[in-house]
This record gives structure tokens, sequence and C-alpha cells, in this order.
């Protein structure tokens, strides 16, 4: 570390010793931060909305009980579906351009508990579907960072916060954070609370928790945990799945290779790898399911906005919505029944393995042109409600980032994170 410049560069868990021994301040680290941001956001566009007077005052704030938190004097980027009275919400739609909600959503409640301060709205797409936003990959300004959780991931990957709140309902934590070269983290659904965070499809929609080590990603995970945050001891021999899914020939050449590498490496670590019994089939089924159970329920969500402001959504979100009206209930509960089938089936199948191995993305970011990505890979996990996180693990032949994916049984979040924790030092070495 050579200078307040610097900062931005370290992750939380990193700059937690000098912060306790007086060496450094929160004020320190939050200054070359918002120097970051001022440097970097005319290029990377990863804020809907971003006040440094607005950031500052809020660590002048911070009370006592706040200072002894967790996450004291933590810069957080916020995706702009989460509610913030303090600052507008438009859940990256020109529909609701100056929305101030009335409260906070619940995860920022827990969060400024916690002593955490707020950095800003980052950029998603329209309701957190595929309309995109400004954001580019910092890595490459001609590359996409991914949606729906574009800005953050952006921003966590160009240091302009350490720690940021995405969200999933198809692969919009995973995907993104896999192009950005971060850590993402999707949670079992239902473990975090998503009181006062933009419904795209109640089924599915998930928290995402996106950080630069899994050292963060677990200090983030305890604060909105809605159960204590308890691990259950992994043997000596981690067992993983091999399972690069119904939809394997989707990925490019450089995936597959690094897909296999991290079998090799966690092979070489002492892991082993077991099968696993899940009817491809099936499971492709499931990832379709993902589309239609989000069509409909965001059709009847945004309905009433649709028909009174059309000219104000994005074609792909009026495409969404319509879709989805034109859908039978009959229909939707089929999927739905789909969707509890395969969840069932994956509990089962799961038995006795610690983590499933398989892709995060089909190849590195796609040009911006050619939107956010693809979430195919990600679907399947998200429909059955499935924890899920990716590490990131090489970059591809054009230099960007790759990353790989482990999935875990419902409710084994803790435990997963325990295995990215111990696995993470082999990818990035």
């Amino acid at each position: 570390m050579t200078g307040v410049s610097d900062f931005y560069r370290y992750t939380v868990t990193e700059l937690a010793e000098s912060i306790a021994s007086g060496a450094i301040s929160h004020q320190q680290i939050l200054e070359s931060q918002l120097a970051r941001i001022a440097k970097r956001e005319p290029e990377v566009r990863a804020w809907a909305w971003h006040d440094p007077q607005h950031v500052r005052a809020q660590l002048a704030a911070l009370t006592d009980t706040q200072t002894s938190q967790p996450l004291a004097g933590v810069a957080i980027g916020i995706k702009d579906i989460i509610d913030t009275a303090s600052m507008p919400t438009a859940y990256g739609s020109a529909a609701y351009l100056g929305h101030r909600p009335a409260v906070d959503a619940a995860v920022i409640r827990k969060l400024k508990s916690a002593g955490a301060i707020l950095m800003g709205k980052t950029v998603t797409t329209e309701f957190a579907h595929v309309h995109a936003g400004p954001t580019v990959n910092p890595h490459n300004f001609l590359h996409t960072p991914g949606g729906s959780s574009s800005g953050s991931a952006a921003a966590v990957a160009d240091g302009m916060v350490a720690l940021a709140l995405g969200s999933q309902t198809g692969g919009s934590t995973i995907r993104p954070a896999a192009f950005c070269g971060v850590v993402g983290f999707k949670p079992t659904y239902g473990r975090i609370d998503l009181e006062g965070v933009m419904p795209l499809s109640v089924a599915m929609d998930t928290m995402g928790l996106m950080a630069r080590s899994m050292d963060d990603v677990i200090l983030l995970a305890k604060v909105l945990f809605e159960q204590t945050f308890t691990t259950t001891a992994i043997g000596t021999k981690p067992v993983f799945a091999w399972y690069p899914g119904p939809n394997a020939e989707e990925a490019k050449g450089e995936s597959v290779k690094l897909l296999e590498r991290a079998r090799a490496q966690l092979t070489e670590q002492g892991a082993q790898f077991a099968e696993v019994e899940l009817p491809q089939d099936l499971f492709a089924a499931i990832g379709r399911a993902n589309r239609l159970i989000m069509a409909y329920q965001a059709g009847h969500h945004h309905e009433a906005l649709y028909r009174s402001r059309p000219d104000k959504l994005g074609a792909t979100t009026c495409k969404l919505i319509e879709a989805g009206l034109a859908m039978s209930a009959a229909q939707f509960e089929d999927e739905i029944a789909l969707a509890a089938q395969g969840r069932e089936l994956f509990k089962h199948a799961m038995g006795g393995i610690d983590a499933l191995l398989t892709f995060s993305a089909p190849g590195t970011a796609p040009l911006v042109e050619d939107g956010t990505g693809a979430s195919t890979f990600n679907r399947i996990w998200t429909t059955i409600g499935a924890p899920c996180l990716t590490l990131p693990a090489g970059r591809g032949q054009n230099g960007l980032p790759l990353g790989v994916q482990f999935v875990a049984s419902h409710g084994r979040d803790e435990n997963l994170l325990q295995l990215g924790k111990q696995f993470e030092p082999i990818f990035t070495a």
C-alpha cells in the first residue's frame, strides 16, 4: 500500500487489520474509491445515481453503535431495483425516472444497521430483465459487463466499491460476475429478504452478492442472511459432481477447457468427483421453464404500467410482458410444477455431494452491441432455487475474464461459501 490512491484496489478484509490498528481510516479508503469513480465513471458508466457529498455525509453521520458493526464505514453499490429512501430508485426504467421510495428495502436497513454506507445506485437492465443500460465491461469498453446486475459487477471489478448487491432471476449475478472477473454469489431462494426489491418473477427472484474475494462475500452474507450463519464440517476430501449440463454444446471451447482444468485442479487438491443423476431432458425443460415463469409473473406485475405508458418501456420489456399476458394460468402452473419436480430431484441427487461444478457462462463477455450475454448455464439453478457461486478462474483468448460455477443443495449456502474460500486460491494463483 503506497498511498491513499491505492486503497481502492484492496478488499474489505485486506484492509480490516490496518483500520483496526489505526494505520488507515475509513475516510482515506472512501476518498480513494471516490477518486476512482471520478476517474473511471465517464467511461465505465456503472452508476445510475452517485453523489460524492451524499456518500461523505453518510460516513460522517455514523453513530457509535454503527462504527462497531461488521460493515462499519464500508461503501456498497446498490442495484437500482432496490428501494432506497435517501436516493432515487428508477428500476432501470424511464417509467420511474426520478422516483424516490418512501422507505428503504429490508436489505438496506440491514446494511445500515451493520454500519455500511451506500455509494449509490448501480445500473441495472430494465426491471432486471434484458433491456440494457449504458454500463461497459471495465476490462474492455467494447464488451458488455453482463446483466442484469451490470453496474454492480463493473463497479466491483473496477475498484469503485469492494462490495455490491445484485439480483438473479435468470443469470443476473453469476453471469456478470464471471464476465467482469469477480466473485458472485446467489443464495438459496428466500435466504435473503426481498421486501422493497422490484419483482421480476417472485417465484425465482433472489438477491445477489458481488465482491473481489470470498472473505468479503462471506462478510456480506453474514449480515444479510435471514437465519444464523452456520456451517457444518466438510470432509478432508470434498465431493463434487461434474455436470456441464444439457446445454453444454453452447459453451465456447475456451470455457470447456477451463471447466476441465478446474476439475483437474480440484482433484489435485484432494477433491473427489462423483456421478450425479440429473436427467438431461428434464433439466433442459426446467431451463426453458425459467423464461416462461418469468414472463408470466413479470407480465402480470407490470401489466398496468404496460397498458398506461408502453412508450416508457424498452422494446424487450414490452415483449416480455406481452408474452406473459398471452400465457394461460394453467400453463404457468405446469411450469411451476416442473420447477418443483426438479427441485426435489436435485435435493435427492445431491445427497453426499458437496457441490456441482458447471459453467458460469458460455464464454467471455460479448460485444456491447450483441447484448448482455446468455443466461443458459444459470437458469436451471435459479428456477429450482439452489445456491450458486462463481469464482474467477482464468481469461479467454481475448483477455477477458472467465469463471467457473459451483451449485450446492438447498440451504447449504454456508458450506458452498466455505468451499469457495477453500478453493479460491487454486483458481487465482
